[in-house]
């Protein structure tokens, strides 16, 4: 009598989910992000999103001192001051997330099957109707999970339902390639065009990202990019300059640049995770810069928003 081999499901490491949302992408979107990156940016807004593996956060003001946390901690020393974290000792097996009664202990990722996201996004396949939306996918970097994030997409595709991802592209090709055939449409990072200065702030060159943004913008039916503006970091007239000349010149495909402004929300994430927020700058973004920056790359034939 034959027998069947019953697939292990795909599985991968989600750190946040968000419904309903009209940004990152067209229409209204599910919002699906997925653990681990390869970049180390200083003023990342989801330092939560860097590691591969679920880890515990900590909001202290929520803390009302039960020290039930303690109790199930292997190193419950590390949590006998109320709203405290000896972080250094913390093995991120988050036993103090389940017993906490207060949601001051909070997980940063979670395992979902493919099955699982995509009854999220099921729910919500009505506005993506009406809205012309869909799901987008984000990290972290959707494609440290190649696997996962492609049977979603692919998953998504199949049921008629719009497909974008936000990428840094810092992948090898072969990896990115296998993942972005899916996509409907590509939001790509391009944070500096020298590579000594992007590494200096991200922990990586950018040789990888900037080739991956020529051979995708080539094949993938639409793309946007998004260039996250920091002060004292990317925001020279020079370096505007120089990346409007690559778009225009080496990614013809592509008209649209949303430009991100800086914002300071990855301060008080970075202390819920025990990290210390290393970012500083001097020079502030006026409107007038950002009007500044913006004209520059309309001189380069692209359409520019701020905000995306």
């Amino acid at each position: 009598m034959p027998t069947t081999t019953e697939k292990t499901p795909v599985t991968g490491i989600v750190f946040d989910t968000q419904r309903f949302a009209t940004h990152d992408g067209h229409g209204i979107r599910t919002l699906v992000f997925l653990k681990g990156c390869p970049l180390r940016c200083e003023w990342c807004t989801n330092p939560e999103s860097q590691a591969f593996e679920p880890e515990p956060g900590l909001f202290a003001d929520k803390c009302a001192g039960c020290m039930k946390c303690a109790d199930v901690c292997p190193h419950g020393e590390a949590f006998r001051e109320a709203g405290r974290v000896e972080w250094d000792k913390c093995e991120k097996c988050l036993r103090c997330v389940d017993a906490c009664l207060y949601e001051a202990r909070v997980p940063y990722g979670r395992t979902m099957s493919v099955d699982d996201v995509l009854r999220l996004i099921r729910r919500d396949k009505v506005f993506f109707k009406k809205s012309s939306g869909g799901v987008t996918l984000g990290g972290g970097e959707a494609t440290c999970q190649p696997e996962f994030a492609a049977a979603i997409l692919r998953g998504c595709r199949q049921e008629g339902i719009h497909t974008a991802m936000e990428t840094c592209g810092c992948t090898p090709w072969p990896t990115f390639s296998r993942v972005i055939e899916h996509v409907d449409l590509l939001l790509m990072d391009l944070k500096h065009m020298d590579s000594a200065r992007h590494k200096e702030k991200t922990a990586v060159g950018n040789e990888i990202i900037l080739d991956n943004a020529v051979r995708a913008a080539a094949i993938v039916p639409e793309m946007i990019v998004r260039f996250p503006l920091i002060p004292d970091f990317n925001d020279s007239p020079e370096n505007v300059e120089a990346m409007g000349a690559f778009i225009q010149e080496r990614m013809p495909r592509v008209r649209r640049v949303d430009i991100l402004q800086y914002h300071s929300v990855g301060e008080s994430k970075n202390a819920r995770i025990g990290k210390e927020y290393a970012f500083t700058y001097t020079n502030e973004l006026t409107p007038e810069k950002v009007d500044e920056l913006k004209r520059i790359l309309e001189g380069h034939e692209l359409t520019v928003s701020i905000g995306g």
